[in-house]
């Protein structure tokens, strides 16, 4: 297997559990907090999403298609009903005011921001993987940023599942996510 395929399936499989994660959630519990200060799920879908979109935007140095950040390019902070310049995804304190839109657009902006990312790891090979991202401080390589990438949406997918899990007593991970993608055989 190709490097690049197996940071593909890592991404697909993200994708792929976030989804059936989130399937069936209602707009309650997408805004619920455990405790007042708390992310919900929410935020933490709208702080996943921006996360990748940003970072692979950085990550791919300004290629054609990878210009801007679909947020502002597609207009996803108008479907959010935000500013273009909301606050930087890790200001917890400036979030906490945001508007959380429908879980349908969190979801539809996530899997956006996924085939975009599939495309961009689609254009490389090994030695462009290796290469310096020429906006990184400190010094990253496009496989730095990837993994990055990887690691961040995943331990976010286990606040997810805890949080869906207080407001759920009988819910659990969905059977086969973190398994085998669905179009792969062993």
């Amino acid at each position: 297997m190709k490097t690049t395929q197996f940071i593909a399936d890592c991404l697909a499989q993200t994708h792929l559990r976030l989804h059936a994660t989130c399937e069936g959630l209602t707009a309650e519990q997408v805004l619920w907090r455990p405790a007042p200060t708390a992310n919900n799920i929410g935020f933490i879908l709208w702080h996943m999403g921006r996360h990748e979109d940003s970072r692979v935007t950085a990550t791919a140095c300004g290629a054609e298609g990878f210009e801007a950040d679909l947020w502002a390019a597609d207009g996803w902070h108008e479907r959010f009903e935000q500013p273009v310049t909301a606050p930087d995804p890790g200001d917890r304190l400036g979030l906490r005011s945001l508007a959380i839109p429908a879980p349908d657009v969190l979801l539809s902006y996530f899997k956006a921001v996924n085939e975009r990312t599939m495309r961009f790891v689609a254009s490389l090979d090994d030695d462009k993987l290796d290469a310096f991202i020429t906006s990184s401080e400190p010094r990253q390589t496009v496989a730095d940023s990837l993994r990055h990438v990887i690691v961040h949406q995943n331990n976010h997918h286990g606040q997810i599942d805890y949080l869906r899990g207080l407001q759920e007593e009988d819910w659990d991970l969905p059977r086969g996510t973190g398994g085998i993608l669905p179009n792969r055989s062993v």
